[in-house]
């Protein structure tokens, strides 16, 4: 689980604009920083090999003037010691030869190489001119820069003198100046990552700050963020306060007009059943105990409120279409004629077209239409079964029979709550789905016992 948190954590720094400013600010410094090292690293290897030139051209050229004396007066003595203290003078001499304009060896830091024939050698030419050439030789085993300076005396060349500085210093050089070349990116690198990880937390630490303020107004809350800074940050934090208050003050503010146009709503519901009922002194009242006894079965169901109030508002509106039905048959004492019941079960498609005229009263349609479908599809206008009836419509059904067997008609008395529970049993699985005729039955005895009366604010 920490493993599975971690990872979490992980994934979520990734994902923030920190980490992104940051990466994209780290990567632009590394790749500066290379870019730079490699043309210092150029410079430094050129600088240390001209270094190198400059030396060995003045080592060959200081033993090229006495060199000169020597070879004249045939002094070999004198010759051969020059070769060995020059050579003896610096560690990175890898040979001193003098040689005479008969390519001789007249004098060698080695004195068994004295009298032989110097071999030249060709290699990669690091310098030259008319005075000296500076190459990259490989010789006896060994790598090294060679010079060579002639040697004259009174205008006209005697000899040359050939140098040999071992290579292998200047790579060690080279190497230990890359080295410090390396460490000063490393640390540039190092700074850099500090660098961007606070500049990343100044800016996006108000921008993370603005983020949470956006999560918790969309919420509903009301964010006030602190204002840490006076620059764009700080103007834009304060601007989101500004707006935060403004948007808070406008969702109020609509969300009372919007209970306002529900209260408007829902009493125009109930005035206009009320309306209805006004007809029928024997009726009044009745759509308001259906609402009740419908909400009942709902919550017994599981519906939310706005299930249920759309249920109870289904209850008020399903006798509308008694509207165009003539108060001769709706108050009629006696046995109605085929023709004035089929005037009277026309009332639900009669209360769907008056619904229909209002979008806001469209989803009561459903229950209005229907509120006189049975379950084994015997009942009308359209002969719905079992499932295919809608769930409002099918509890709207179980409340109003129940109501309409209770109530004094004209015409007969109203029956007893047992009496009443009884007829509805015996239509379980006929007129009315099984199992919400079980939770119907179960509910009555106590709402007859409490003489329960639902409020309309209980009901919504």
């Amino acid at each position: 689980m920490e493993l599975l948190r971690f990872g979490g954590a992980v994934q979520t720094f990734f994902r923030g604009i920190g980490c992104k400013l940051a990466l994209a600010i780290l990567v632009l410094i590394v790749v500066l920083t290379c870019g730079l090292s490699i043309p210092v690293i150029r410079v430094m290897d050129d600088f240390l090999l001209q270094e190198l030139v400059k030396r060995g051209l003045s080592v060959s050229r200081s033993a090229a003037t006495p060199a000169a004396f020597s070879i004249l007066a045939g002094d070999r003595l004198a010759l051969d010691n020059l070769a060995a203290k020059i050579e003896e003078s610096q560690a990175d001499i890898g040979y001193l030869v003098i040689v005479g304009s008969q390519g001789t060896i007249l004098a060698h830091n080695r004195l068994e190489a004295v009298g032989r024939p110097f071999e030249e050698l060709r290699g990669t030419v690091v310098a030259w001119s008319e005075e000296y050439q500076v190459q990259k030789v490989e010789r006896d085993g060994g790598r090294f820069f060679e010079f060579r300076t002639p040697v004259e005396f009174a205008g006209k060349k005697v000899g040359d003198v050939y140098l040999g500085l071992d290579a292998a210093d200047l790579e060690v050089s080279r190497t230990e100046a890359r080295r410090t070349i390396a460490a000063v990116g490393a640390a540039v690198i190092a700074l850099g990552v500090a660098a961007t990880w606070l500049l990343s937390a100044l800016i996006t630490v108000p921008v993370k700050r603005l983020a949470s303020g956006v999560a918790r107004l969309k919420a509903g809350e009301e964010p006030v963020i602190e204002v840490v800074s006076g620059d764009e940050l700080g103007r834009l934090t304060r601007d989101f306060n500004e707006m935060a208050r403004t948007i808070s003050g406008q969702k109020q503010s609509l969300q009372s007009h919007a209970r306002d146009l529900e209260e408007s709503y829902t009493s125009m519901v109930r005035i206009l059943a009320a309306s209805i009922e006004a007809r029928d002194e024997y009726t009044l009242g009745h759509s308001t105990r259906v609402a009740n006894l419908s909400v009942l079965i709902g919550r017994r169901l599981g519906m939310d409120a706005a299930e249920l109030k759309c249920l109870a508002l289904s209850c008020f509106l399903h006798d509308l279409g008694k509207i165009r039905v003539p108060d001769a048959i709706l108050k009629k004492a006696g046995p109605l004629s085929p023709q004035e019941l089929e005037a009277i079960r026309r009332h639900p498609a009669h209360g769907a077209e008056i619904l229909q005229l209002s979008g806001k009263l469209q989803r009561h349609i459903p229950a209005v239409l229907h509120h006189h479908e049975w379950y084994n599809g015997q009942g009308y206008p359209a002969g719905l079964k079992g499932d295919d009836i809608p769930l409002s419509a099918a509890i709207l059904t179980l409340a109003d029979t129940y109501d309409a067997l209770t109530s004094c008609r004209p015409y007969r008395a109203g029956r007893s709550c047992e009496e009443a529970m009884r007829e509805i049993r015996r239509y379980r699985g006929i007129q009315f789905a099984p199992e919400l005729t079980d939770r119907f039955l179960e509910i009555l005895p106590g709402y007859v016992e409490e003489e329960f009366t639902l409020s309309w604010d209980l009901a919504v």
